[in-house]
């Protein structure tokens, strides 16, 4: 059986993969969009989460072949397939929100072995789903589980679906690329397979690596992966459109719409799971405008209506740029939620009397993101190009950076971090938002160079 793919042709897949795809918690996908809302921008990013998991299961299937796994070719397949099941709605939004309303988060992912609250999801739902368990044994379940969860050693099997060089990124990438017309995200994938092998890094212990060959194809990809981070991942509208989506659903849950609470507090349970999976793009978007508290529903009125949020400042949090020492540095990166909450209060302060213009502290909201260069890194996603190994002559193994003349490059800035502000102020012509842009920046340096006062 197979089915056509615009990123890959036609993908193939087999009778248990097929009762996987029909069941009701993986046809979930469909309404679960991979980019969020990033189509507020790029019209043609309609793409979800099911399109993209098929893409996995196929690289995934490919790249074992590659490497001759023989025996745990259909395992891998199958965990390539379900390595997303764990995705809520708006994909990485719903992390984040979990992520934030799990109390005991870190006990849970130190019992499931989980990097992250998506991957713990993931892991929750193949061992609780009951339609999973019809199609699946007991031991192929558990297997899928281990190849999900971290481990002190690697294995070829966990690589392929969630190493440095994984099938879940190959896809992403490309499949992103595709759906946004943004063209600087290609890269050429089957040269990256083709020169994919097995690099022992311990006994009888194997990590994927690529021949020398590969080298400049690898390097495609990496460059590709942070053209498509600036312009899609952290594009403006996107970063505006992600906030307001997590802002929304954070005030609906402290409101007090527990249905809404009991959804985002992840419990180790099949009744958890089972509610859990009702949720999609739609059904939280409908569930707020229909139960949520007055600030949420009018968050998700202006995005459903695109009346979005204004960035007022943007700043990079660098000793350079604030002019500050070490010290007052460090208590700057420091800040959290209850810092940022008086930051906002103090900029609608500021905007009232400077400017004349009313914007409650609940919708101003501050934003810090962390932008690496040149590996991509968002929330779940990141590609680590410093552990990815080379085989040159005579197998001699070299880390990619040592091997790459572009990624060796000690120029390369490795990491900045930015402060984004966005407002709701609505009616402001251009020329006047950006004096109050240019205000708002001199008073937020200030104010983090005095310590909020």
């Amino acid at each position: 059986m197979e089915v056509r793919d615009p990123i890959h042709g036609f993908i193939q897949y087999e009778d248990k993969e097929e009762r996987i795809i029909n069941t009701r918690v993986f046809q979930r996908l469909r309404n679960i969009k991979q980019l969020a809302l990033a189509s507020y921008v790029y019209p043609g990013a309609l793409h979800t989460r099911f399109d993209h998991s098929l893409g996995v299961m196929h690289l995934a299937r490919k790249i074992a072949e590659r490497l001759e796994l023989n025996k745990k070719i259909k395992i891998v397949t199958l965990a390539g397939l379900l390595h997303d099941i764990g995705h809520g709605p708006f994909s990485h939004i719903s992390e984040q929100i979990l992520e934030r309303f799990t109390l005991n988060l870190k006990d849970l992912l130190n019992k499931w072995r989980a990097d992250n609250a998506h991957e713990l999801m993931s892991i929750l739902i193949i061992k609780f789903n009951k339609e999973l368990r019809k199609f699946m044994s007991n031991s192929e379940r558990e297997e899928i589980i281990k190849i999900l969860q971290k481990h002190e050693k690697r294995f070829l099997e966990k690589d392929i679906v969630s190493g440095p060089l994984d099938a879940d990124k190959l896809d992403y990438l490309l499949r992103d690329t595709y759906f946004t017309g943004v063209k600087y995200g290609v890269f050429d994938i089957d040269k990256i397979i083709e020169s994919m092998v097995k690099i022992p890094i311990g006994r009888e212990i194997f990590q994927i690596g690529i021949k020398e060959e590969g080298v400049y194809a690898l390097e495609q990809f990496l460059l590709a992966s942070y053209h498509m981070k600036m312009q899609v991942y952290y594009h403006r509208i996107r970063r505006i459109i992600d906030a307001m989506l997590i802002r929304g659903v954070e005030f609906a849950i402290k409101s007090g719409l527990e249905e809404l609470r009991e959804v985002f507090s992840i419990k180790d349970n099949e009744e958890f799971v089972k509610k859990y999976i009702e949720f999609d793009d739609y059904k939280l978007i409908d569930l707020i405008l229909n139960k949520g508290d007055k600030i949420s529903k009018e968050y998700f009125i202006r995005i459903k209506n695109r009346r979005l949020f204004k960035e007022i400042c943007k700043i990079e949090l660098s000793k350079e740029e604030l002019k500050v020492d070490a010290v007052i540095y460090d208590r700057i990166m420091e800040m959290g939620e209850k810092e940022f909450k008086n930051m906002a209060k103090s900029i609608s302060e500021f905007l009232k009397n400077k400017h004349k213009v009313e914007v409650k502290p609940e919708f101003i909201i501050v934003d810090r993101q962390t932008v690496t260069n040149p590996t991509f890194k968002s929330p779940g996603i990141k590609i680590d190009s410093e552990t990815i190994l080379v085989v040159r002559n005579k197998e001699k193994r070299e880390s990619f950076k040592e091997v790459s003349e572009v990624f060796k490059n000690p120029t390369v800035e490795p990491e900045k971090n930015f402060l984004y502000i966005y407002a709701a102020i609505d009616n402001i012509n251009r020329r006047k938002r950006a004096k109050i842009k240019n205000d708002v920046t001199k008073f937020v340096k200030k104010y983090l160079k005095e310590g909020g006062t």
